[in-house]
């Protein structure tokens, strides 16, 4: 019995496609899904709607400016017809002209998410929280059998051994992806013995990123109280879980960078910390120690202003009573200054003068006894209001006993 080879079949399938006339210059629409340029200038990309999708190319040579405007998501109308490759047992179409629609439904649906989720402040910068200098404790929310865990892992083991990594195994695209990336999400973003966490998965096309734009994961990375890290498909890609992240990486080796400094920086920064911690503790014990100093100061400055008003309390008392015995002492004097006023008004000559009395004189000396009086010679009465002066021719001196 003769079999078949496999490239007969290939062959034969190809031929029958390229002499059906339905499947030649076909202008087909679609959107675009897992764009991208080769380095040989080709592109390629996935054309689906709701139910199918089917692998196309787009060759350099027929390329020219068409793609100058072209994006994942696109909606686009594309001729061309259907084409086997051998090689890789693939059916294609091959695009020789392609016109684009603009925004696809998948990018249109995009937008919408983000503009509603934008509103609702999920990815305000100021609601970004910091990285930890000092990560112990890294949490890395990724498949448990792609490459990018083997990447992180490498970097980890590469710049600082010591940080615990702590896996959370998550599908990250496909059916299920969504409530597991959410069930974890929550569960690690609420967990405060870790530092840090990492999102990350592999490069995809939108569809396969799908999971990522979904309104309830972005709601459980913004929610988050842990700072999160993410890594979502290639440095192009950017899915709305990165607007809401605190840190979007390019890569999951970025990522892990991002996460897991140098443990040799580490220590350069822990000591520059000690050092700038001593000498800030240092500065504020001298600062401390001249406030003490100053409030001693004071403190023996109002003692001595207390010493001083007290002092001038006992002044002030002592003044008071000085002039209350002052007061007193003139008083008294001036009392005992009337009373001998009054003795010696009662001494006083004119006092007997002025009660009619009179004084005697001859020859400029009192007379005090009329045996003194002298005849023949002239006498001087002095009265209160005047002077009496006789001849002295007549009269006889005597006393009261008749002397």
């Amino acid at each position: 019995m003769k079999y078949e080879s496999v490239s007969a079949v290939v062959n034969r399938i190809k031929e029958d496609l390229q002499r059906d006339y339905r499947l030649q210059s076909i202008a087909m629409e679609g959107n675009i899904i897992g764009l991208k340029r080769a380095s040989n200038g080709h592109w390629y990309m996935n054309i689906r709607d709701d139910g199918a999708s089917i692998r196309a190319v787009l060759f350099r040579g027929r390329a020219g400016t068409m793609m100058n405007t072209v994006r994942e998501g696109d909606s686009v109308v594309v001729v061309g017809s259907i084409n086997v490759y051998e090689k890789g047992g693939t059916l294609s179409f091959i695009i020789e002209r392609l016109f684009s629609q603009g925004m696809g439904n998948l990018q249109a649906q995009y937008e919408r998410t983000k503009a509603e989720l934008a509103a609702k402040g999920y990815f305000a910068q100021e609601r970004k929280k910091a990285l930890p200098r000092f990560p112990w404790r890294v949490g890395i929310l990724t498949s448990r059998t792609g490459a990018v865990l083997h990447d992180i892992e490498k970097i980890r083991a590469e710049r600082n051994p010591y940080i615990q990594p702590i896996l959370y195994a998550v599908p990250v695209q496909g059916e299920g992806a969504v409530p597991e990336l959410v069930k974890n999400l929550t569960a690690a973003g609420n967990d405060k013995s870790l530092d840090v966490l990492i999102l990350a998965r592999g490069g995809g096309s939108m569809e396969d990123l799908w999971c990522f734009n979904d309104a309830r994961v972005v709601e459980a990375v913004f929610a988050a109280q842990v700072p999160i890290i993410t890594a979502v498909g290639h440095e192009t890609d950017t899915t709305l879980v990165d607007y809401a992240a605190d840190v979007r990486a390019a890569t999951p080796t970025h990522a892990a960078e991002l996460a897991f400094p140098r443990f040799e920086d580490m220590e350069l920064q822990l000591s520059s910390l000690a050092e700038t911690v001593y000498e800030t503790m240092r500065l504020r014990i001298e600062r401390l120690q001249h406030e003490l100093e100053q409030v001693t100061a004071r403190i023996q400055l109002r003692r001595y202003d207390d010493f001083l008003a007290a002092k001038a309390e006992n002044l002030r008392h002592l003044l008071t009573a000085s002039q209350q015995r002052l007061d007193y002492l003139f008083l008294q004097k001036e009392s005992e200054l009337a009373k001998t006023q009054a003795r010696m008004e009662v001494l006083n000559p004119l006092s007997l003068l002025r009660k009619g009395y009179g004084r005697l004189e001859q020859d400029g000396k009192v007379i005090t006894a009329a045996k003194a009086v002298k005849k023949d010679r002239s006498l001087t009465i002095e009265m209160a209001d005047g002077t009496i002066v006789t001849d002295g021719k007549e009269g006889t001196g005597r006393g009261k006993n008749g002397e």
